[in-house]
């Protein structure tokens, strides 16, 4: 805190240093929506560059509009260094590379905010995103609570650092996160409450009592209280997880919406706690739950959802989808309970026949096999009728005829040709297009070739990241071979999409209850006549892949008995692998055989929420000493400058704790006289102090055995000369000053 010459403080430093402290505050609402903290330092380096600009351009005199450009250039140069270094001039100073990688860099949130399942990890580019509204934040309610001084007007400007955090999750912020905001507000308010009758410089101990008194700490407390219960009513309400907007009333036929739908995939399954999603039941057997399709592959970002018409009423019977012409399966009815799912992408089972009960507004496109919705609305309880195909392996391979689909579902375009050379090898011996396609599915589940399941890998699927995967790195998860394995089979002529949605989840009495740990991504290819058929590459281990009978058939073709001795071998079945020449082989079961004990979702929150307490709890126990102790001289203050009765006393009673804070216990059978002299002397105060506390005793003296009515004016300075005294001879040490003894129980005085 700068000062003048009288060492009085500068107000305008201190509204500046409490608007950097409530935006700080306010931003500890974004804890609800990224899950990690690596976010908060690059925040709070660019607030306080952009109040320190500020701070600079007053001292310099500079009118505000001066300011407000100053504090711009800070903000963009402080983000060039924290998020563009590389390609800034020096380092530092913005270029065009610079600017060129900053849009880059916050052009890659719209995905992240549009599909990631809150809390998401803070990536830089939502680090970006963050340091950059914060900074218009800080900027704007340093020119409003200094420059304009009006401290009051912030309170709008910092709810909508609430409202983004509050608009991208459906449940409650954390409640500390409202509290600690409108902590800082009060603060702010404090800090402007009396510039009406401040000067531009002020005396320390006003400025600290205005800041920390009693008023303060009530409006604190209510606005905290306030912040607590308004934050639990509104953002219960919720808006499905997205920003306003981001779900569009039409989807404007084949233009589609290029969803990028891996984000929310990545953030379901790498969720620090479980959370349940649905209950189902009537599910016969073990099947995926289809959200979305992906049909065009970019080689540059990967699948993207593209092509999504109009479709039908997804309360009328539903048509059985494009290139479909053997509706032929099992008949299923099964009711869906969503729990924690809010989407506009109602999954289904199968081939959907009939849906209803989600409410009005629901459309069904028959070419994705996608259910979805136009509106923003809550996903109710819902029944499917649907059949379950299963075809033969035999039908499969007997599939012939003209592919009634789009051709988009066999661009190969952009594909490099190592890969497409992969995709050939592998088909080189398969007879027809189904063992094809089983072959590429058998590659990646094969323990032999080295593939391995792996949530700490997920890079965005590009040309580099699919070449990177299948020949090099071969750790992944879903997302990965899902999308390599379709790249490979649309290389070799069969048509495949990207199938996004959930695994069938585990038993729990006469429900399967479907959780974030079973969202997943697959497969679909596509036979004439059979239209699309499941396959899935993904090497899971825990028990949670659900292959179709002619899948696992294939996959995994009953063993022959061993032939008698003089026996000829029996020929292998068509498309089945050729087994080794000869030679005892040792057992390698696939990943798939080795059934892992699933977790079911174990509700962690209320052990954080007890740490959490704990440390809270032990925190306010560390700064009650210090805490009582302001209060209490705040009190005093305020009795002495007002001239109250019995102020000289109150001063006295000052005094005595300023010196039992520095060890010394006066004795009960000391004078006031006694004590003064001793404790000038044990203390070294110097002249200036010394008189001060002999003005001091003076003052009790005549309150004490001659009172009047007059009260001393002079009590104020007399008691800031002998604190002053103390300050400068005998200065207290950090463990003084954290616990103060005249605040701690006698018994701890020691």
């Amino acid at each position: 805190m700068s000062t003048d010459e009288t060492g009085s403080l500068d107000t305008s430093l201190v509204a500046a240093a409490a608007g950097a402290v409530a935006v700080m505050c306010a931003s500890a609402a974004f804890a609800g929506v990224l899950a990690d903290l690596r976010w908060l330092l690059p925040a709070l380096i660019t607030v306080a560059a952009v109040v320190g600009a500020g701070v600079l351009g007053r001292h310099l005199s500079w009118p505000n509009v001066g300011i407000a450009a100053g504090q711009l250039t800070v903000l963009l140069v402080t983000l060039t260094v924290l998020f563009a270094g590389s390609s800034a001039f020096l380092g530092v100073l913005p270029g065009p590379a610079a600017f060129g990688e900053l849009a880059r860099l916050l052009g890659g949130t719209r995905e992240l905010i549009s599909t990631g399942v809150p809390p998401v990890a803070a990536e830089p580019p939502l680090q970006a995103l963050v340091c950059l509204g914060l900074g218009v934040v800080a900027l704007l309610v340093d020119l409003i609570a200094v420059g304009i001084g009006t401290p009051a007007v912030t309170g709008l400007v910092l709810l909508c650092v609430f409202a983004i955090p509050a608009s991208l999750s459906d449940r409650m912020l954390p409640w500390w996160s409202f509290a600690l905001g409108g902590a800082g507000y009060a603060l702010l308010l404090a800090s402007g409450g009396h510039h009406r009758r401040w000067r531009r410089y002020e005396e320390t101990d006003r400025v600290a009592y205005a800041l920390f008194g009693r008023t303060t700490s009530v409006v604190a407390g209510t606005a905290g209280v306030i912040a607590v219960l308004a934050g639990s009513v509104f953002t219960g309400v919720g808006t499905e997880g997205r920003l306003p907007g981001s779900v569009p009333e039409e989807f404007g036929g084949t233009d589609g919406i290029g969803l990028q739908p891996f984000t929310s995939l990545r953030g379901q399954l790498n969720r620090d706690q479980v959370v349940e999603l649905f209950r189902v039941r009537g599910l016969q057997q073990d099947s995926y739950l289809r959200a979305m399709t992906l049909r065009k592959f970019d080689p540059r970002s990967g699948w993207q959802l593209d092509g999504l018409t109009q479709g039908v009423d997804a309360n009328a019977p539903l048509p059985l989808p494009e290139g479909t012409t053997i509706g032929r399966g099992r008949p299923e009815r099964i009711e869906v309970q969503p729990i924690g799912y809010r989407d506009p992408w109602l999954p289904v089972f199968g081939t959907p026949v009939a849906v209803s009960g989600m409410g009005r507004n629901w459309r069904y496109d028959p070419a994705a096999g996608i259910v979805f919705t136009q509106t923003n609305q809550e996903t109710r309880p819902y029944t499917q009728q649907v059949i379950v195909p299963d075809p033969s392996p035999e039908e499969l391979r007997a599939a012939r005829g003209p592919m009634p689909i789009d051709p988009a579902y066999v661009d190969a375009s952009g594909i490099a040709p190592g890969v497409a050379d992969l995709a050939r090898r592998l088909a080189e011996n398969a007879p027809t297009e189904f063992d094809k396609a089983v072959a590429v599915n058998r590659y990646f589940t094969d323990p032999a070739n080295g593939f391995r399941y792996d949530l700490t890998t997920a890079p965005a699927t590009g040309q580099d990241a699919l070449s990177d995967f299948l020949f090099r790195g071969k750790r992944g998860f879903c997302e990965q071979y899902a999308s390599s394995m379709a790249v490979l089979l649309r290389s070799i002529g069969i048509p495949s999409r990207v199938a996004v949605g959930f695994t069938a989840g585990y038993q729990d009495g006469t429900e399967q209850v479907i959780t974030t740990e079973d969202a997943h991504a697959w497969v679909e290819a596509y036979f004439p006549g059979w239209g699309w058929q499941t396959f899935d590459p993904t090497p899971l281990s825990d028990g949670r892949t659900a292959l179709p009978q002619f899948l696992d058939t294939a996959l995994h073709p009953p063993q022959a008995p061993a032939p008698l001795p003089g026996q000829p071998q029996p020929a292998p079945e068509q498309g089945a692998p050729v087994p080794p020449a000869a030679g005892p082989q040792p057992d390698q079961p696939d990943a798939r055989d080795v059934p892992e004990q699933r977790r079911e979702p174990a509700d962690r929150s209320w052990s954080v929420v007890v740490l959490v307490l704990i440390a809270l709890v032990a925190c306010a126990g560390a700064a009650t000493p210090l805490a009582v102790r302001e209060i209490r001289r705040g009190q005093r203050l305020q009795a002495i400058t007002e001239g109250r009765a019995g102020a000289a006393d109150t001063a006295w009673r000052e005094v005595l704790d300023e010196f039992r804070d520095r060890g010394y216990q006066p004795r009960d059978t000391h004078t006031a006289r006694q004590l003064a002299d001793r404790l000038a002397k044990d203390h070294d105060l110097d002249a200036m102090g010394a008189d001060a506390l002999k003005q001091l005793v003076k003052a009790v003296e005549r309150e004490w055995y001659a009172p009047t009515s007059q009260a001393d004016g002079t009590l104020p300075e007399t008691l800031k000369a002998i604190s002053a005294s103390l300050q400068q001879n005998a200065p207290l040490d950090l463990r003084s000053r954290l616990f103060p003894r005249s605040a701690l129980p006698p018994w701890r005085t020691s």
